[in-house]
């Protein structure tokens, strides 16, 4: 049972979701590329989630996310569906498509800065993992700085799935995050991020021998491959991002002051207090059991 966290509303994320494991259930086609921008144009629209970056590797994707409306759960748990059960009849998949044993990974981006480098590392994930020598060059779905810029991405009805949406074509649109007040600044500094860490991964694989895999051999990889390394086990699941001190300190307390306020009135509530407030943020067991949340 994972530990309680607030979901509130205009919070910015980093959604992490992995494939059962590590297939490459989500290898870039034009199929699997139009399922994913359609399914996730609409969940976000359903749950009023605005996007500013998006990656989706062979058996992952990214997202960089504003939960306007706090309800990111509902927006996670639909999207996913979605996408497992087009996946599923694309790839005539028959065992579950989402890794079991972990969840969502959903990591709160504290401030300016923070946003600024997980967008950088989503637009830079293929390269970094070195398969293509730019983000460009990636067959899969990638928000690049061209993206941003223009603001949208189209997809076609997929007809595998979605009998009675009767839109044959949508648009998803990513919006500039609104810690960042001028859309141009905002496009600039990522700009300069992005050059400085790609010259950094080239350098960086250059001084291993090592090259890019490249679209070609990308291509001969089949669906049911995983990847070669060791899967790391235990490792950690932060909920927070953090880049200075003084904003880590500030997530550590707000985070503990929420788990000790939630604990205090869960007791209250097992005891039989079913009129105890829980803290704001409180969702699961507002939304399934009932439960009073503070206002």
């Amino acid at each position: 049972m994972s530990l309680p966290r607030p979901v509130l509303p205009n919070t910015t994320y980093m959604l992490t979701r992995r494939c059962i494991g590590r297939r490459f259930l989500l290898l870039p086609d034009r199929v699997i590329n139009n399922i994913f921008v359609y399914c996730l144009a609409l969940a976000a629209e359903k749950h009023g989630v605005e996007l500013h970056a998006a990656c989706v590797m062979s058996n992952h994707y990214h997202l960089i996310v504003t939960d306007v409306r706090g309800v990111l759960p509902d927006f996670t748990a639909w999207l996913n569906r979605q996408l497992a059960v087009c996946i599923k009849r694309v790839r005539k998949w028959d065992e579950v498509v989402w890794e079991p044993n972990v969840a969502c990974s959903a990591v709160e981006l504290t401030g300016t800065s923070e946003v600024l480098d997980k967008v950088a590392y989503v637009l830079l994930n293929p390269v970094s993992a070195a398969l293509v020598r730019s983000s460009e060059r990636w067959p899969g779905v990638v928000t690049t700085l061209a993206t941003l810029r223009r603001g949208t991405m189209s997809a076609k009805h997929p007809k595998v799935w979605f009998k009675n949406e009767p839109r044959e074509s949508t648009n998803l649109t990513f919006t500039t995050p609104a810690c960042f007040a001028d859309e141009e600044h905002y496009h600039s500094a990522l700009e300069s991020l992005l050059v400085s860490r790609l010259a950094q991964v080239r350098t960086r694989m250059l001084q291993q021998g090592r090259g890019f895999l490249g679209r070609t051999r990308l291509r001969k990889t089949l669906v049911s491959d995983r990847p070669a390394t060791k899967k790391e086990r235990f490792g950690r699941s932060p909920t927070f991002s953090a880049l200075t001190r003084s904003r880590w300190l500030a997530a550590v307390k707000k985070l503990r002051a929420f788990r000790i306020a939630y604990r205090t009135a869960y007791e209250a509530w097992c005891s039989g207090q079913w009129d105890v407030e829980f803290p704001i943020g409180t969702w699961w067991v507002a939304r399934h059991a009932g439960a009073v949340v503070a206002t």
